[in-house]
């Protein structure tokens, strides 16, 4: 039997005080050391579209269509609050124009689910990496089968800025389709076709308004006329009329090109 006297009790309640507070102590410098976790947001750039056509297994048609960086065809991912932003070209008869969608997202198994006021929109996962996403729709009539697979890559803010084809980002996905037919063989104040003939006038032409001033200029690519035609800079006629302006993102990719030599690639 063990006799606690008055002066074993001090002791006894001192040792408990210490103890608590030691441990109080790290309980605390533990809650400190914990960092909060860091919801990602992940913004996915499309970079092309395989589409295939099938009756039955036979495969009767297949397209690929790549996208240039101009394109602002963007799946942005915010995982804190599990929201989601999708940008992508609107054409109508007489205008191209950037559409959003927004609204919720949530990945179930294989399947991606992009929630909106109007629809649902499901795509199988086929393919979920650090730097690939691959996206597939399939729309079954019959024995007709319509398989549309998106390749998307990640955006790295920190990265190069990557360099501009004249071809693929500038003449295609702009000049292309928001500068024809006015600006065709035979007509407009500068000609841009075919892609040949149109770099050519762009790198050696000057304008017709405004005093005369170079195309592209390399060495101060802002004052570049086919930039300032754009971006509305001060000029006597913003390009394309009307309610048809380029997108920022197509704006920047020009003054882009310029800024990186404008290249003929």
């Amino acid at each position: 039997m063990v006799v606690l006297n008055v002066k074993n009790i001090k002791g006894l309640v001192l040792f408990l005080l210490l103890t608590a507070g030691f441990l109080a102590s790290c309980s605390k410098d533990r809650l400190i050391d914990v960092e909060p976790y860091v919801y990602p947001t992940e913004y996915w750039k499309k970079d092309s579209l395989v589409y295939t056509l099938l009756l039955d297994t036979t495969v009767l048609n297949q397209q690929i269509t790549p996208y240039g960086i101009s394109s602002p065809d963007t799946l942005s991912l915010f995982y804190e609050t599990l929201d989601y932003t999708l940008t992508f070209l609107e054409e109508s008869k007489d205008s191209v124009f950037v559409g959003v969608a927004n609204g919720q997202f949530e990945f179930v198994s294989d399947s991606l689910f992009l929630y909106n006021n109007q629809d649902t929109l499901k795509q199988r996962v086929v393919l979920k990496e650090d730097s690939l996403l691959v996206l597939e729709t399939t729309l079954i009539s019959g024995n007709y089968v319509r398989s549309y697979k998106y390749y998307y890559s990640l955006i790295n803010f920190d990265a190069d800025v990557p360099i501009v084809s004249f071809r693929n980002d500038i003449y295609t996905p702009i000049f292309e389709s928001r500068c024809m037919p006015c600006h065709g063989s035979d007509g407009g104040q500068i000609i841009l076709a075919p892609v040949e003939v149109a770099y050519n006038n762009i790198i050696n032409g000057v304008s017709k308004n405004d005093g005369g001033v170079a195309f592209v200029n390399v060495l101060q690519p802002e004052e570049s006329y086919l930039y300032r035609l754009v971006a509305d800079d001060n000029v006597e006629y913003i390009m394309p009329p009307g309610n048809n302006a380029l997108t920022p993102f197509e704006i920047q990719t020009i003054l882009t090109w310029i800024s990186q030599g404008a290249q003929e690639n």
